[in-house]
Formats: C-alpha cells, structure tokens, sequence
C-alpha cells in the first residue's frame, strides 16, 4: 500500500513540476525558479560529461597546465572551469572538448512531457536509464540482423568442401 502511495506522489509531483510546461506555447509563463532549476541541471550535465572526458583523458596522460596550454589559457582558468559547475559559454565548452578529447558535442533531447512518471528529484537517473536503453537497442538489432542473414558465398563453399 505504500508503494501506491509513493507512485502516486511522484506522480502528483512530476505533475506540479511540470504544469506550466505542459500547458505549451500558448499557456502562461514558466515562473523563473522552475527555468532556474532546468538551467541548473543542464550545467551540472555539461560539467559531468566535461569531467568525464577528462578524467578519462588523464588516463592517458592529459592534465590541467598541458590542457591550458592546449587551448591557451592560464592553468588557474582551467582549475576555476573543472572545479565545478559553472555557467560556462558555448566557446569555452567548445574549446574544453577539442582540447581535451578532440571532440565536438553533439545533441539529441527528450521530452520532459513523455517520460514515465518519476519523483522530480529523480528525473537525471530516468534520462540516463531511458538513454541507456536506447543505445543498447542499436547493438541488439544490429546482433539480430548479422544472425538472420544468410551465411556469404564463400562461408557456404568453404562448408561445402569440408
């Protein structure tokens, strides 16, 4: 019974989370601590995905003076970007990921309207679980597909002549 009523509560707090939203282009405004909050959580997801890089960078031998000197800034800048979330611009952003893994960022998003109702303080583990499956189900289609194609010409010779 108290399952029931904790799914009710995400519910009704997922619900209240994102009424304003909801109600699209025509409905009222977003009041600016909800847009505060959204804001806040795309930070601390660029830094994580910055951070992540990173780390995995110094594996190999990257560290904070060889990256300033990469894309040319003093190593104290690059301590202040990688200490914490910041409201970093688009450059600086672009600038940390060719310097750290000579890579750009790319997008894709999902809806905060279609997702399955969760407690609003848990909508990061629902977005990273929803894309998790989704970048499983590419190698498991792909997996069934190489298993339902008939075997190449000279796999099926070179069965025949053993």
């Amino acid at each position: 019974m108290i399952q029931y009523w904790e799914t009710i509560s995400m519910a009704i707090s997922q619900t209240h989370l994102l009424s304003e939203i909801a109600a699209g282009p025509d409905g009222g405004s977003i009041p600016p601590a909800k847009l505060a909050y959204f804001q806040e959580r795309l930070r601390e997801r660029i830094f994580d995905f910055l951070i992540g890089r990173f780390m995995a960078a110094q594996t190999a031998g990257l560290t904070k003076a060889k990256l300033g000197r990469r894309i040319n800034k003093k190593s104290e800048v690059i301590n202040r970007w990688l200490a914490s979330p910041s409201n970093l611009t688009l450059d600086t952003i672009s600038d940390l990921l060719v310097g750290i893994a000579a890579e750009e960022l790319t997008f894709g998003s999902a809806s905060l309207l279609d997702r399955a109702p969760v407690n609003s303080d848990h909508l990061d583990d629902a977005a990273s679980a929803e894309q998790e499956s989704t970048e499983q189900k590419p190698d498991q289609a792909s997996a069934l597909k190489k298993s339902m194609q008939p075997p190449r010409q000279e796999e099926s010779g070179a069965r025949a002549a053993a």
